[in-house]
């Protein structure tokens, strides 16, 4: 499968809206989540796109500079990196993050319609049916899922068994490498966030600001 492949089966995907029609609608469109970088050293996962409801209607890390998620993940990779993104436009953030070697994929690629995140059922089968395609695709060196509360019993379902703070090495179809749950950067969990992307985030990186 293609990346391009890939994101057409989400576009075209409506088993979610069909399944859970009073929890979520509106699945992600081809080209809503960027073509990723060659090489990916970190894949950021997180819940899903904003409630389709709430004051970002739907939006995401890849479609506002304001998302609180996008925003809270950078201002660590800032402190980390002493490089600048928050301050960038949308894409120039976007095209920063991807050529430090990272990239971001939500579990559900659907939107809720008022609830903060979709239910427990619709994001185990979304990663199963979606999400795995794109880490078979991606092949990234590490991964961290960003939403303890949300994602746990997810993460738990596709590689077997449970996932914390720490990193675990974890198979997934062909795919091995670390996998390491966080929680999200934001609300007041920066620090704990901040230690654990510390385990999984290159020491150093190469790269140009643009």
């Amino acid at each position: 499968m293609t990346w391009n492949e890939c994101q057409l089966d989400i576009a075209r995907c409506r088993e979610c809206c069909t399944r859970w029609p009073k929890e979520v609608r509106r699945p992600l469109q081809l080209g809503e989540i960027p073509t990723p970088p060659s090489q990916v050293s970190v894949l950021f996962v997180g819940v899903a796109p904003t409630p389709d409801e709430g004051p970002s209607q739907g939006g995401h890390f890849y479609t506002s500079t304001r998302d609180l998620l996008r925003r809270g993940l950078f201002a660590l990779l800032e402190e980390k990196y002493a490089c600048s993104l928050n301050s960038l436009d949308l894409q120039e953030g976007n095209e920063a993050f991807h050529n430090m070697g990272f990239f971001f994929v939500h579990t559900a690629k659907v939107r809720p319609i008022s609830k903060p995140a979709p239910p427990q059922p619709l994001l185990q089968y979304c990663a199963q049916r979606h999400l795995c395609a794109e880490i078979s695709f991606l092949h990234p060196q590490a991964i961290c899922f960003l939403g303890k509360t949300n994602l746990s019993r997810v993460v738990k379902d596709l590689f077997d068994h449970p996932i914390g703070l720490r990193p675990q090495q974890a198979i997934l179809g062909e795919w091995t490498g670390p996998v390491v749950m966080a929680l999200q950067p934001r609300r007041g969990w920066e620090k704990s966030t901040r230690e654990t992307l510390n385990q999984v985030l290159p020491a150093k990186l190469s790269f140009s600001e643009p």
